[in-house]
């Protein structure tokens, strides 16, 4: 018997599930995230809206010949009509609808649209969002472009991708960096901030650069570089399972940005995401070490854990 490259649950929080264009109007879309299925839905209103895929009555799956009518999604079987709530809309054979029915049922799934990218909150227990969604204040007045973007998906349990980053020995070792990074932090409740400032390669020769690190929970993190070129990069990783992972990145620059700083800031965007590919082997191979040995250098791995650990409905070894 093989045993798991990691015994970690499916942390909660906001994770991105997609971006805006993947869910036309009308559309009626299976996804399977976090070990699960849900179904998610666009009504004439432009809205999003999700559920557990099957219909409480006889069990149905909803994202299997479900359509939309107006706001609400119509079961392929006998045509109930549900809310983003699970509430029941119309039976069209029935002249009233039972009370219980009219109330939402914890079948709903919370779905926030921001910039272009569609989120949902996970928790195992369906508990209510402890934090809201965190916002890119970079994003908030349109003055930036979104310039590229790319999405892998890596076998590999979420906490590993984003603890790579605290990882310092790594980025000598496995990205050739000749000043590996070594920010400050400071922790805030489910919020985790860095600043470092670094000397970083160009083709001009090595450049004083500033990259700053603003997490929220476990699922979102804007890293912002100043110095070496003005580049938002949006990291988004999202649980699939507990041995896989979806990592999307979305990469923005001022729109003021033009001629060699925007193509210095894209050539940063490519080589982040070279960096990611560099690393996904090594991911995909590797075991969790709930106890590391650590030496003088390896970064605040266990800091992280700790302040990681917090984002688990059961408790773990941090």
């Amino acid at each position: 018997m093989v045993e798991p490259r990691s015994t970690l649950p499916i942390p909660f929080g906001w994770f991105a599930i997609g971006v805006s264009s993947d869910f036309a109007s009308g559309g009626v879309y299976t996804l399977n995230y976090f070990d699960t299925e849900f179904v998610l839905w666009r009504g004439q209103d432009g809205k999003l809206r999700a559920l557990d895929p099957f219909c409480p009555h006889l069990g149905a799956h909803l994202g299997k010949g479900g359509e939309v009518v107006g706001n609400d999604l119509q079961c392929p079987f006998h045509h109930w009509t549900f809310e983003g709530q699970g509430i029941v809309t119309g039976i069209p054979y029935t002249p009233a609808i039972p009370p219980q029915l009219k109330r939402p049922c914890g079948r709903g799934w919370r779905i926030e649209e921001r910039f272009g990218v569609v989120y949902t909150w996970f928790h195992p227990a369906k508990a209510d969002p402890l934090w809201e969604l965190a916002a890119a204040e970079e994003l908030e007045n349109g003055e930036w472009d979104r310039v590229d973007g790319q999405q892998w998906r890596i076998g590999v349990h979420v906490q590993e991708i984003t603890e790579n980053g605290v990882d310092y020995a790594h980025f000598r070792a496995v990205h050739g960096t000749k000043s590996p990074p070594e920010p400050t932090w400071e922790i805030k409740g489910y919020q985790r901030n860095s600043r470092v400032t670094a000397k970083m390669e160009t083709p001009r020769g090595l450049v004083d650069g500033t990259i700053v690190v603003r997490n929220t929970g476990p699922g979102q993190s804007f890293i912002r570089f100043h110095g070496i070129s003005e580049l938002l990069v949006v990291n988004l990783p999202t649980p699939i399972n507990r041995e896989a992972t979806l990592l999307r990145q979305e990469f923005y620059v001022p729109k003021s940005l033009e001629g060699s700083p925007r193509r210095a800031a894209m050539g940063v965007a490519r080589n982040i995401m070279f960096q990611v590919e560099q690393d996904m082997p090594i991911w995909e191979n590797k075991r969790f070490e709930p106890r590391p040995i650590l030496v003088r250098g390896d970064g605040p791995i266990l800091d992280y854990r700790k302040q990681y650990a917090q984002y688990y409905a059961e408790p773990v070894e941090a």
